[in-house]
């Protein structure tokens, strides 16, 4: 059992209680998005040709359907292509190409006059030890090197 002045006060305050944090209602997009794609379902009102009833669903619905699909696959291969795009082209900006192209042909350069010199630190016996079996026998790629097997000798292209 409440007083009066209890019953009074507690109809008061919750006309001004107001909360301090305000409730935002979280925005279904997919489900929404989803929903506005559906086709409308067939009605339960008679058809045109009560006889038959398969008047009643839209033949056009499976084809929308798979047409739908597949519009959403095509867009996640061309989103996938882009992505693609973007990474070589930051690729490209982050990494200067003529700086790269002027690095490998140093390194190039190096490695020839680093065989060469093996060459002539492993030739024994006064018999001169041949690049192309140097190379191989380190496993070295020729063409890396710019190595001609039938010149046995570097080409400075």
């Amino acid at each position: 059992p409440m007083s009066a002045t209890l019953k009074e006060r507690l109809k008061k305050s919750r006309r001004s209680f107001k909360s301090p944090i305000s409730v935002v209602k979280r925005l279904q997009i997919d489900s929404e998005a989803d929903a506005d794609l559906e086709l409308p379902r067939a009605s339960s009102e008679p058809a045109e040709n009560p006889g038959n009833d398969d008047q009643m669903i839209n033949p056009a619905q499976p084809l929308l359907l798979e047409e739908r699909d597949r519009l959403k696959k095509e867009v996640r291969e061309k989103e996938e292509t882009l992505r693609r795009l973007q990474m070589a082209k930051m690729y490209r900006a982050k990494n200067d190409l003529t700086e790269l192209r002027s690095l490998i042909d140093k390194w190039r350069s190096c490695s020839q006059s680093v065989l060469y010199e093996l060459q002539s630190a492993l030739s024994a016996d006064g018999s001169k030890l041949s690049l192309t079996h140097l190379i191989d026998s380190l496993g070295l790629e020729g063409t890396l090197l710019h190595y001609d097997k039938t010149e046995e000798d570097f080409t400075y292209t």
